[in-house]
């Protein structure tokens, strides 16, 4: 895994030993920056589901204000904790919080702007999470959610919540960009 582009780019990071982590390859992370176009820059962002920090640091190099990793897994906390400290990023860029990504949701998180979610492919409370996510008085208009999941676990095109402004197939993946849909 490397940065493909901004100020660090052309940097590799570690990857974790757990083989069931699937990383975000350079395909879909490019699509998913070129869509996003300059929508990181100076924003607060959560990725979910953090794994290395592929996404988060990805944005941080494009121009992120602050990126929150959220990870359970110990190990892969520790792999984040390497390549923070070889990126020698400042601690006013990132913060860690080792918790479930339900957990996550439930708190406060009004300053977030961008939501990475890299779930593992089989991971069958997605929508619920999705839901709880933009339901929530922290996921505002403006807001933008990227999903990277299993086209065989499919969420729901539009819900009382959200709406789907892109999506698309790339492999097993299908790519969504979630916002908040208003009030009609």
């Amino acid at each position: 895994m490397r940065i493909i582009s901004g100020q660090y780019k052309g940097r590799k990071l570690q990857a974790g030993q757990d083989l069931s982590i699937r990383p975000t390859t350079d395909r879909v992370k490019e699509f998913i920056f070129n869509v996003l176009q300059d929508f990181q820059q100076d924003k607060v962002i959560a990725d979910i589901f953090s794994g290395s920090g592929n996404l988060g640091f990805e944005a941080l190099s494009r121009g992120a204000k602050h990126v929150t990793f959220v990870e359970k897994n110990i190990s892969s906390v520790n792999v984040l904790k390497k390549n923070i400290f070889t990126f020698s990023l400042d601690h006013s860029q990132y913060s860690i919080v080792h918790k479930t990504a339900e957990d996550f949701a439930k708190e406060n998180h009004s300053e977030i702007e961008l939501y990475f979610l890299d779930p593992p492919f089989i991971y069958p409370k997605l929508q619920d999470l999705i839901d709880s996510i933009t339901n929530s008085a922290n996921f505002l208009i403006g807001n933008l959610m990227v999903l990277e999941h299993e086209v065989s676990n499919p969420i729901e095109k539009e819900s009382e919540y959200y709406t789907i402004l892109k999506q698309k197939k790339m492999s097993r993946s299908l790519i969504s960009f979630i916002e908040k849909r208003t009030q009609k």
